[in-house]
């Protein structure tokens, strides 16, 4: 099982053209800026590599906006970063205050949030035509996970997307699990706890990191959950009998909540995460080893060994590799902050994408491995990712770069899981 995330929700573009709530985000600067990586998010994976009942493998995936969004559209920041907002409010010779968490709420739509932390951030005037451009320092004490930035005309909201607010752009840091529960950390991520060493009923497939990457959980095959950190338990399927095993996990933009996915398709949804459906009782021509959410936390794709995809509530299909024939089972998905794209990779480490903003930067497909890949984790720019093998060996491709590894190290388990960016 793997874990695995944040350019402009094109999309919605043209629907908001027609009422001309159209911003656009251009990173001007960076200060302040909290050098760890983390798994919080927009978007997770988490692979399960066929033929061997401990070879789970996890990865994760997401990169953040630049350009221009629109209404119901994702920025991904650093708190201290300094970005430019520019956007059309229809209302002539006026200010535009720009706000966070306007109306004491985070909430964007249905799904509940983190703390709220009202304020207005800055103003800046409209032209004669409405529309207006100004400059916005993200508060430095703004907490990490997802809050609402609102642009306001006379007390009335025009505007309304989601700020997704994250430790490390960069992605300077990365976390493998293995399936005992032994965790290994390298670059700017931290440690809180595992279980290597520890009695597990059975192996750890699978986790997610909580948004200020202080925490994090594991999650087993029998659905039982291990808490680290600030990662609180919100509930389990351990004790619970199962159709078929658990594979993945995906924790919700809020970090009060998660989902868990098994390989018939079956989903459990705890704490502030909302059940959009579920492939469970259906007949699937391979099991499911994936699981990926969208920003909203309102939907999720379910990823097979085929390559099919399965899409809930706002998740969006892009396409997939169902029905094409592969050198190598497919073990995992990576979305986008954005939710406009995703990434599956396989076991010999070949890559696919599909939707926008997730560019290739080449693979491991057609090269020897001593170990399956198992995998893989996006820059949060889309500049670039990593992937991870069983034996803790990492392969770097575009901007991303090699902190270190497990490869020629005897680990007592196979590393199962790689920890997402944001």
């Amino acid at each position: 099982m793997t874990l695995i995330r944040r350019n402009p929700l094109q999309s919605a573009v043209g629907a908001l053209l027609a009422v001309g709530l159209i911003v656009s985000a251009v990173v001007v600067s960076t200060g302040g800026v909290f050098h760890r990586a983390a798994f919080t998010g927009c978007g997770y994976g988490y692979s399960y590599e066929t033929g061997s009942s401990n070879q789970f493998g996890y990865g994760s995936a997401c990169s953040p906006v630049t350009g221009q969004f629109a209404q119901g559209g994702v920025l991904v920041v650093e708190p201290g970063e300094t970005i430019q907002l520019s956007g059309s409010t229809g209302q002539s010779n006026n200010n535009v205050a720009i706000g966070v968490d306007t109306n004491n709420s985070t909430t964007a739509g249905e799904h509940a949030a983190s703390t709220a932390q009202p304020g207005v951030i800055t103003s800046c005037p409209t032209d004669n035509s409405g529309n207006f451009s100004c400059n916005v320092t993200i508060p430095a004490n703004l907490s990490f996970g997802r809050h609402l930035l609102t642009a306001s005309v006379n007390g009335t909201v025009v505007i309304t997307a989601i700020l997704r607010v994250v430790p490390d752009l960069a992605g300077n840091g990365y976390r493998m699990v293995a399936s005992d529960g032994g965790v290994f950390d390298f670059g700017n991520n931290l440690f809180f706890g595992s279980m290597g060493g520890k009695p597990l009923n059975q192996p750890i497939n699978g986790g997610d990191n909580t948004p200020s990457n202080a925490g994090y959980w594991m999650v087993a095959s029998d659905g039982g959950i291990f808490s680290f950190g600030d990662a609180v338990f919100k509930g389990s399927m351990g004790g619970t009998k199962l159709t078929k095993p658990v594979v993945g996990m995906a924790s919700t933009p809020t970090g009060n909540g998660y989902w868990l996915v098994a390989s018939d398709g079956g989903v459990f949804a705890f704490g502030d995460a909302v059940f959009k459906g579920s492939m469970g009782a259906t007949k699937l021509n391979q099991p499911v080893v994936g699981m990926a959410t969208t920003p909203s936390g309102n939907g999720y794709w379910l990823v097979a060994a085929d390559g099919g995809i399965f899409s809930f509530g706002d998740a969006t299909f892009f396409g997939s590799m169902g029905a094409t024939k592969l050198n190598k089972p497919i073990n995992g998905i990576a979305a986008n902050p954005t939710g406009t794209g995703y990434y599956l990779v396989a076991s010999d480490g070949g890559i696919f994408t599909f939707g926008t903003n997730v560019s290739f930067k080449g693979s491991m497909g057609g090269a020897k491995l001593n170990q399956p890949v198992v995998g893989m984790q996006e820059l949060p720019n889309d500049q670039g990712y990593r992937l991870v093998a069983s034996d803790g060996g990492v392969f770097s491709f575009g901007a991303a770069a090699f902190l270190g590894s497990m490869g020629g190290t005897k680990l007592n388990k196979p590393v199962v899981a790689f920890t997402r960016l944001i």
